[in-house]
């Protein structure tokens, strides 16, 4: 039987004390689909990376730079010309890169920066004509898409980056004002590569009043790549809202978000709880890989001698409208790590329940929503028709799959209802800012509260 689950309040934290929620928008990889340095004298262009760290811990940035053929660019940031430039930004501080204009010709080219922790990042795009700053321009770091959707007019500008290490090809389609297609044409892009235009350039039959909205397809749709547009019209230039597909998402980049979050609480843990530290210093190496076709097994998600954590691309889809959903999975794995580190259960003496107990401490401390568990189990049920729930993701001893998925949402929502009644007010809290419309009796732990939550042995 499972020892007797207890949640004791070792620290409570201030009551508007909550956990990492992000700003819209920050990310642990962060892409920048068009960057400019140098030119002659009458028209040069300078490029301005600024990067705040909304965390409490220090974010460590590499920020890599691409030229147009796909290998790296060495730019001037201050630092001398360097295609990888490292830096540290303090919790709650910011970083400025500035090129330096130092080419008589306009190098071009893209740039990644990956962190630790999620960072906002702005690029900005400055025009200087004769030593005069004649005009600036900004645009959020972006995410890969297989589909983008900008207003157009025959001056815009369109940058094109491929994130792979295989070609890709775009399709670039015009529509009018009508909806009617005006024109298309078809953009290739290198391992790595980088290209930018204006419509007119590849697009010279349509009208030079032509105004309606342009479209960017991967080709094939498997394929993805970043993008940026530039509205111009009559001399003048301006930023235009992003047009990446909401949803599906970047896989990839979504699940390194995850892990780096949940990973983060796993430090916060250690520093709070002496007895909840076995994670260690050192990281697991996260793996993602490609859905073996025709399985959908446990081979999605495993964490292998607490040294590494495989994810497959087809569990993330699977919950691609939730990182709630995904945060409790790699949550359910970094719960294994801890047990093969330290060779122990730190809650329940089944190592299935005592992993979905870390699923929910760790997502909730890092600021994802511990109802996201019901949805992550749910959908692993409803992919295989309800049955053999066991080996969705990590076998259950229980025989009978449905009785184990129940026993499994059971557990948790006990996990939630034992912490509520020691720290209530702050459950309230938490209900009135992210479930302002559940029912009272619904039970909703405020992250932040976590970090004072322990194990009585």
């Amino acid at each position: 039987m499972p020892r007797r689950f207890v949640l004791v309040a070792l620290i409570l934290l201030p009551a508007l004390a909550y956990g990492q929620f992000d700003p819209a928008g920050a990310h642990v990889n962060l892409y920048f689909p068009q960057l400019a340095d140098g030119g002659p004298l009458i028209q040069q262009w300078q490029t301005t990376f600024v990067f705040v760290n909304p965390n409490p811990v220090a974010a460590s940035v590499v920020l890599t730079i691409y030229g147009d053929d796909g290998q790296p660019l060495a730019l001037n940031l201050g630092l001398g010309a360097l295609s990888t430039h490292n830096f540290t930004i303090a919790p709650g501080g910011s970083q400025i890169l500035r090129s330096r204009v130092v080419s008589q010709s306009v190098v071009t080219g893209w740039a990644l920066a990956t962190s630790n922790v999620p960072l906002q990042a702005t690029v900005l795009y400055r025009a200087i004509e004769d030593s005069l700053h004649r005009v600036e321009i900004s645009a959020a770091a972006t995410l890969p898409t297989s589909i983008y959707r900008s207003p157009a007019n025959v001056s815009l500008g369109i940058a094109l980056a491929n994130p792979s290490t295989a070609p890709i090809r775009v399709n670039v389609k015009a529509f009018d004002s009508n909806g009617d297609q005006a024109g298309s044409t078809v953009a290739a892009v290198g391992s790595l590569g980088h290209t930018s235009f204006n419509l007119s350039s590849v697009l010279p039959s349509l009208p030079a009043a032509f105004t309606g909205s342009v479209l960017l397809e991967a080709d094939p749709p498997t394929q993805q790549f970043v993008a940026w547009t530039l509205n111009a019209d009559r001399g003048l230039l301006s930023s235009l809202p992003p047009g990446p597909l909401s949803w599906p998402i970047s896989h990839s980049d979504r699940i390194s978000l995850v892990f780096s979050k949940l990973w983060n609480a796993t430090r916060t843990i250690a520093q709070l709880s002496p007895t909840l530290s076995g994670f260690g210093t050192t990281i697991p190496e996260l793996r993602i890989v490609t859905e073996i076709p025709g399985s959908f097994g446990s081979d999605r998600i495993q964490a292998q001698g607490g040294q590494n954590i495989t994810i497959t691309r087809g569990l993330s889809e699977l919950i691609s409208d939730s990182p709630s959903e995904l945060a409790f999975v790699i949550g359910h794995a970094m719960g294994h790590v801890f047990q093969s580190r330290t060779g122990r259960q730190a809650f329940d003496s089944d190592a299935e329940l005592d992993a979905d107990s870390w699923a929910f401490i760790l997502s909730t401390l890092a600021g994802f929503d511990p109802y996201g568990a019901a949805g992550a189990l749910g959908k692993l049920a409803m992919a295989t028709s309800g049955v053999r729930l066991t080996q969705q993701f990590e076998a259950q001893a229980a025989p009978d799959a449905n009785r184990s998925f129940t026993a499994r949402l059971n557990t948790l929502v006990d996990r939630i209802t034992a912490a509520c009644r020691i720290i209530p007010a702050s459950c309230t809290q938490y209900r009135n800012v992210v479930h302002p419309n559940l029912p009272p009796v619904a039970p909703a732990l405020a992250p932040r509260e976590l970090l004072g939550v322990a194990v009585e042995r």
